[in-house]
């Protein structure tokens, strides 16, 4: 509840900066020599807000293109090409277990160190009350951002093309004029990546051919799956994915290898006690760039509402995406051969330790059966 309220004004604070200091925006002529953006989202979010940079770029290409961003999505942002600089703040809103908040002090530091680079724009697509702060002190004599597009459409003056956050992340843009080609998510993975991929799967016995046309299908897919969730409301039930798994490997001839962080580890274990057939668990031992590697190579990808499916997508893996509290409406994985799964609709958003209406929350709606439709379904539209 406390989070919610001060979220909500939060956003109406940024959005009263921007509309009482920034109100002219972005001439037509401007030519910026160095653009922030600040996303200080979780990995999931942030995947989605990469086509913003690869417009930005396009737009402007001679300009020096930085990022403020947490720790956790830092990698995210130095693999993509056009981030020329990513600039570390773990706001205290947005650090979950483990992780340790920018103290006010460092934040003291790190607002003098952004005036020093003179930066002429400023893009921004999610902020703390921080930042807020720095955009009234004019950290840039330029600035453009979501928070004023979100509440104008909270009032009910539509300001946004379309529900999902990668297009109101763009959205941002467009309102100023400047063009956004790029539509999709993107994470790079070089060769040298794919070659690590293949030898770390190769030493656990796992072939991981490279994945083929649309037209034909390796003879055993590789299919990673993703159980966990920081959220324990987006977490599919262990003994499904053990049923799902089980499936996969007898009608599918899968290998099948479960992706995670460490402390996923005790759910990958239950899911791995529940099966009758032998599955991988490949959890905490790669970086994230690894991680973006190995599903590359994959031929699916299932998982729950989660960093790792948007990553899936963003290297153009197939993916099925189990909803339940998240709306894929908003939130899904975006791309061609992507899928979403979600049994009640008109759910409101619950991201608490219990489901608010009782119960095991809106995921136990999804059976077996519904995966196994999807998967199915996708097989047909190869053959």
């Amino acid at each position: 509840m406390f989070r919610n309220v001060f979220e909500t004004l939060t956003l109406i604070a940024a959005a009263a900066v921007q509309w009482l200091l920034y109100r002219k925006g972005v001439p037509k002529d401007c030519a910026p020599k160095r653009i922030l953006v600040v996303k200080l989202d979780h990995v999931g979010d942030v995947l989605l807000a990469t086509p913003v940079f690869a417009n930005l770029r396009r737009a402007y290409p001679n300009a020096e293109l930085h990022a403020l961003a947490g720790k956790w999505s830092r990698v995210i942002l130095e693999n993509q090409p056009a981030v020329d600089e990513v600039i570390e703040y773990n706001s205290p809103f947005f650090c979950r277990a483990g992780e340790q908040p920018t103290r006010l002090s460092e934040a003291v530091r790190l607002y003098r160190r952004l005036r020093r680079e003179k930066y002429e724009l400023v893009v921004e697509l999610r902020c703390d009350w921080r930042i807020v702060c720095f955009a009234l002190l004019r950290i840039a004599p330029r600035q453009i951002g979501r928070a004023s597009l979100q509440v104008a459409n909270k009032l009910g003056f539509p300001r946004f093309s379309g529900m999902h956050e990668t297009v109101r992340n763009l959205d941002v843009l467009n309102r100023a004029d400047i063009p956004t080609p790029v539509q999709t998510p993107t994470f790079p993975v070089t060769a040298e990546d794919k070659k690590w991929a293949a030898d770390f799967l190769a030493a656990r016995g796992i072939n991981a051919a490279q994945r083929e046309t649309d037209s034909r299908r390796t003879v055993e897919p590789l299919v990673a799956i993703h159980p966990g969730s920081p959220v324990a409301l987006k977490r599919w039930r262990p003994e499904r994915y053990a049923k799902l798994a089980d499936w996969l490997v007898a009608q599918k001839r899968a290998n099948i290898i479960f992706v995670g962080v460490n402390a996923e580890m005790p759910i990958i274990a239950e899911i791995q006690a529940l099966m009758r057939e032998r599955a991988a668990n490949i959890a905490g031992k790669t970086s994230l760039t690894q991680l973006a590697s190995i599903l590359q190579l994959c031929q699916l990808f299932i998982g729950n509402d989660s960093g790792p499916m948007h990553l899936a997508a963003a290297v153009g893996t197939p993916t099925i995406g189990l909803y339940g509290p998240g709306d894929p409406g908003r939130f899904g994985p975006v791309g061609a051969q992507c899928h979403t799964l979600r049994r009640k609709p008109d759910c409101p958003p619950c991201l608490g330790t219990a489901c608010r209406f009782g119960g095991e929350g809106c995921m136990s709606e999804i059976e077996v059966v519904d995966v196994i439709q999807a998967i199915d379904l996708r097989d047909k539209k190869l053959t």
